[in-house]
């Protein structure tokens, strides 16, 4: 692959995905968009940064959240739980304001990255950022525990996908091991991602 594989080329794929790019700085190699969901609205920041030899790309939703002196610890106990559920990107807390923010970081392989790993990146990144928007503020404002504010946030993606949550396991109808959460399906997951891309670019 080409090492000249930059910003450009990833215009070109978020072209390809119908995406529409609101800011893009060539010199600093970063691109911005802006998502609007039902009740929320967000920034994805797409990046490329040289790290010695290495090229990364670095897929980051800034300001989800914000974790404060209210709940503190259910919050970022939730967070965690989050980021052991999930199999691409984090969250992350700034420890001077108390932003929560979501990311990847990518090592491009040979300099570049293919649409189809890009896209499936990208679209893992949204599909978190749909499914717990909303984490912080269940616990915070709704008073829910974490384990119900993390099924909350689930039931209602998979129903705004018009899919049934996955029924619980037998196992975890036992008392001895009722937090464990069921897994997520990944088509349920792709359909309800690809809904949202097809709503936002209408």
């Amino acid at each position: 692959m080409s090492d000249s594989f930059g910003i450009p080329q990833i215009m070109t794929y978020l072209s390809q995905m119908g995406l529409k790019i609101a800011h893009v700085d060539q010199e600093q190699e970063i691109i911005e968009l802006a998502f609007q969901g039902d009740h929320s609205q967000w920034r994805m920041v797409v990046s490329i940064q040289q790290s010695g030899e290495v090229r990364n790309l670095i897929l980051v939703t800034p300001h989800i959240g914000a974790v404060t002196t209210s709940k503190r610890l259910e919050c970022l106990e939730a967070l965690m739980a989050v980021n052991y559920r999930i199999a691409m990107g984090k969250f992350g807390l700034d420890l001077d304001d108390g932003e929560i923010r979501l990311g990847e970081v990518i090592p491009l392989a040979n300099n570049a990255i293919t649409f189809e790993q890009f896209q499936l990146a990208f679209r893992a990144i949204i599909q978190t950022t749909l499914m717990y928007h909303s984490l912080l503020p269940r616990i915070i404002y709704d008073n829910l525990s974490v384990e119900d504010a993390l099924q909350c946030c689930e039931q209602e993606f998979f129903q705004e996908a018009g899919q049934s949550d996955p029924t619980p396991t037998t196992a975890q109808e036992v008392a001895g091991e009722a937090n464990e959460q069921p897994e997520l399906d990944v088509d349920d997951v792709m359909a309800e991602v690809t809904r949202f891309f097809e709503e936002h670019n209408e």
